[in-house]
């Protein structure tokens, strides 16, 4: 079988056997969601590149460890996700997260994807405004287009709850928007 065509699963299985090629596999099929997805949340893509690196450093070493339970494209993004808001947590905030970056993934697309200066702005700071867990729901569902149950997984949230998350975070947003739009200022 061609390494493209091999499962997350088989990846992962021939990966806790000490298999080189699974693990180059692997990381060349998530390097780029995990470091869209740490852009994303951190806004700096110096730091979403460290992020990426120590991910797939944490999920190569603890590989064995995975039992799976779940996804492993969830379980990856949950060690992505905790070392995000580790970060933030070290204070280092969220900076501006462009509106190109989301509509390329198809969040968003209209006849002009890179929409209007004001808008992208609007949009940028209602995100802004956004507690981390809507923030990560909104991207890992609404961008990156990660299932419910991943997105459970990742976040470590039952899937009813992950649901609920979502669509509060997409009525937060909603709100956010509106308020921006409607006042000029922050709800």
């Amino acid at each position: 079988m061609a390494d493209a065509e091999l499962s997350d699963a088989e990846a992962v299985r021939l990966l806790q056997q000490g298999d080189e090629a699974a693990l180059r596999l692997l990381y060349h099929r998530y390097l780029d969601r995990v470091f869209r997805f740490a852009v994303r949340l951190l806004g700096r893509p110096e730091e979403a590149e460290e992020i990426a690196s120590e991910t797939f450093l944490q999920a190569f070493r603890y590989a064995r460890d995975y039992r799976g339970d779940g996804s492993f494209s969830g379980w990856l993004f949950r060690i992505a996700r905790n070392l995000c808001l580790n970060r933030l947590r070290r204070g280092r905030w969220l900076q501006v997260i462009s509106l190109e970056e989301l509509t390329e993934e198809g969040w968003g697309r209209g006849d002009d994807p890179a929409g209007e200066p004001i808008l992208r702005l609007v949009v940028q700071e209602a995100l802004r405004q956004l507690p981390p867990d809507y923030r990560t729901v909104l991207m890992m569902r609404d961008v990156d287009g990660l299932t419910n149950g991943e997105a459970a997984q990742a976040m470590g949230r039952s899937p009813a709850a992950t649901k609920s998350l979502h669509f509060r975070a997409r009525q937060a947003l909603r709100d956010a928007l509106q308020s921006l739009l409607n006042h000029g200022e922050r709800p």
